[in-house]
């Protein structure tokens, strides 16, 4: 069996203020989650702990200069049957097309709430069936 607590959410968000907040509120409702300040040291974090499987990868591509084709599919193969939400703004158009194809990934375009967000993942993770793991 496999508990919750093997299997974090990955929070991925560059601007440090935004990761607090939103870490901070899904801590508050009881979620163990790993945050890091980028796509690039997400990969790291996964290559070196293989045996870890994220619940839900949460990724801000907003201020992130590292996310492209090839770090999201490098993302995408460490965490291959994961849910996401992926954070993007009207500045910055999401490049995911693999997510998207596979209806693996929730959009969310800022400006937008820390609730939003927060209620975001908890609908992929019902939807995902990552709830029957509980929080």
């Amino acid at each position: 069996m496999v508990y919750a607590e093997e299997r974090p959410l990955l929070l991925i968000v560059v601007d440090w203020k935004e990761r607090a907040l939103i870490l901070a509120e899904l801590q508050e409702r009881g979620y163990d989650v790993r945050a890091l300040p980028g796509i690039v040291p997400a990969i790291g974090y996964l290559i070196r702990r293989p045996h870890l499987v994220p619940r839900l990868i949460i990724l801000d591509i907003t201020d992130d200069p590292d996310v492209n084709e090839r770090t999201l599919k490098d993302l995408m193969e460490l965490a291959p049957h994961c849910p996401w939400v992926v954070i993007t703004s009207a500045t910055r158009s999401f490049t995911g097309r693999p997510l998207l194809q596979n209806k693996r990934a929730v959009l969310l375009s800022r400006p937008l709430a820390v609730g939003a967000i927060v209620e975001a993942v908890e609908q992929a993770l019902a939807k995902s069936g990552g709830e029957e793991l509980g929080r």
